[in-house]
């Protein structure tokens, strides 16, 4: 049997991570703020690996941490505290934020296709937001979601075609996360799925209105009329159209509620002038608590079933996973600072850590087939 040729993976990965942040370009990035002419230690390289890969590998978050992880990168010993922690500036975190950008625009991990009964959209956009504590003396810029409570908001949009976030946002705890998204020609053709943060009627008309399609939880206290129903059912059932969903729900004792409602909202943010538009509810019920779960949809009831509604929602699950990930793995309700720079340049890198840890991932995947298909040849010519 021939041998194999094989490449270990730690240079492969070290290769993959070059080859998707190039050194020359991160020089030209960093000299084109002026960071790099305005102090002679200045290693951008060094830096954006050791806040990437540190943040990734390391146990400890602390700048004094960091600083020492880029002293042994950047074979550099006289470099201070003080000096190192002043790095931190808009400049850089401006500049955090383009590379970051354009690392969410660009990269292909390689994995894109959606099977089943996602396979007719474009993508699956999975819209969250997650809570960040920080240390009480940040509170001046970072306000929390209650009093004397300092903290940050992440606001992300999954692809699950991709598994790659598409939008990065951070705003202060107290941020409402619909406020952080505006639906417009990046929702056409893809399933945009929603938790009751985005609950908004507005938002569901503009996606509608750009060609997207969305699922969204409904309230609990959620009241809309019936217009008609779009599943008949045999026997004595009660007629839903023209009823109050809250009339009727606690009297019905069907599997599912397939029905078009009417639904009222500002016509633009902020306005006292109102509009209307029809939407398709459904609801599945839960036979353990006797309740429904119901949902708030566009997606066309010949197409997609009651059933098929709470199945293809139960996506989401994916961007939990994702926080999950970003708060355990890369540890990001640990920044122990309050200086807003500093905070804001962790956040970013802590979403850069996770990307390149994905681009990893699949470069280790793409190896392991390459060494089963040569493995396998060579069998075969043996």
């Amino acid at each position: 049997m021939e041998d194999v040729t094989y490449k270990p993976p730690d240079s492969v990965v070290v290769d993959r991570i070059q080859r998707t942040f190039p050194s020359d370009e991160l020089r030209e990035r960093a000299r084109a703020t002026g960071l790099i002419q305005r102090e002679r230690k200045f290693d951008f390289v060094a830096l954006f690996y050791t806040l990437s890969l540190g943040f990734a590998a390391g146990s400890d978050r602390s700048i004094q941490a960091f600083l020492e992880r880029f002293l042994e990168m950047a074979d550099c010993d006289d470099l201070t505290y003080t000096s190192f922690h002043d790095w931190f500036s808009p400049q850089l975190v401006a500049l955090l934020r383009e590379i970051l950008d354009d690392a969410i625009e660009n990269l292909d991990p390689g994995r894109n296709d959606l099977r089943g009964r996602l396979d007719r959209f474009r993508d699956v956009l999975i819209v969250d937001a997650t809570f960040i504590s920080l240390y009480h003396d940040a509170a001046d810029i970072y306000t929390g979601l209650g009093e004397d409570q300092a903290g940050a908001k992440l606001h992300l949009t999954e692809s699950l075609a991709s598994g790659f976030p598409t939008r990065f946002q951070t705003s202060s705890g107290a941020t409402h996360e619909r406020s952080q998204l505006s639906p417009g020609e990046w929702v056409a053709d893809a399933l945009i799925l929603l938790d009751l943060g985005f609950y908004d009627f507005w938002l569901f008309d503009r996606i509608d209105a750009n060609d997207g399609w969305f699922i969204s939880r409904v309230k609990s206290n959620a009241n809309p009329d019936i217009v008609a129903e779009l599943r008949t059912w045999r026997g004595n059932s009660i007629s839903l159209e023209g009823k109050s969903l809250k009339a009727v729900i606690d009297d019905l004792q069907r599997q599912e509620i397939d029905v078009l409602v009417e639904l009222e909202f500002d016509r633009k943010r902020g306005s006292s002038a109102t509009a209307t538009r029809q939407f398709r509810l459904v609801g599945l019920l839960n036979e353990e608590n006797d309740e429904y779960h119901l949902y708030f949809t566009n997606l066309p009831q010949d197409t997609y079933s009651a059933p098929d509604i709470a199945q293809l929602y139960r996506a989401r699950w994916e961007i939990e996973l994702l926080f999950k990930e970003l708060k355990s793995r890369f540890r990001l309700d640990e920044i122990n600072t309050t200086d807003p720079y500093i905070i804001e340049a962790l956040i970013i890198m802590a979403a850069i850590s996770l990307m390149i840890s994905r681009v990893i991932i699949d470069e280790l995947h793409e190896l392991e087939a390459s060494r089963r298909n040569e493995a396998g040849d060579a069998d075969d010519s043996g």
